[in-house]
């Protein structure tokens, strides 16, 4: 894994960003900037895969926050959602994000 991890960073735009400390923030806001530097990743795709097979446990993989070993589209912050929010998926499915993978 070790070898695959340094090539995604070698390729990433994790490394680019210079911000690695928004990969693994409690802060929904925060997190959410990571998925933003994520959706413009050549290696997205990649990233989320190895993720998977590794069950990563906390971190922005590929532009899914895994958070206690479950993946999530994204965190919600204290309180009650915004309206427009209610209605958009929170947690992911594992299976449906690996069929999403091999289909890439």
């Amino acid at each position: 894994m070790n070898h695959v991890l340094r090539e995604l960073q070698a390729d990433g735009r994790c490394s680019e960003e210079g911000s690695h400390e928004l990969f693994f923030s409690e802060r929904p806001a925060e997190l959410a900037q990571a998925q933003a530097i994520c959706g413009r990743c050549p290696v997205r795709s990649k990233c989320l895969q190895l993720a998977l097979q590794e069950n990563m446990e906390w971190g922005v993989w590929g532009g899914v926050i895994f958070w206690d070993g479950q993946a999530y589209y994204r965190r919600r912050g204290r309180g009650r959602p915004r309206l427009s929010e209610a209605d958009l998926p929170v947690e992911a499915d594992r299976e449906e994000l690996l069929e999403m993978v091999r289909s890439a």
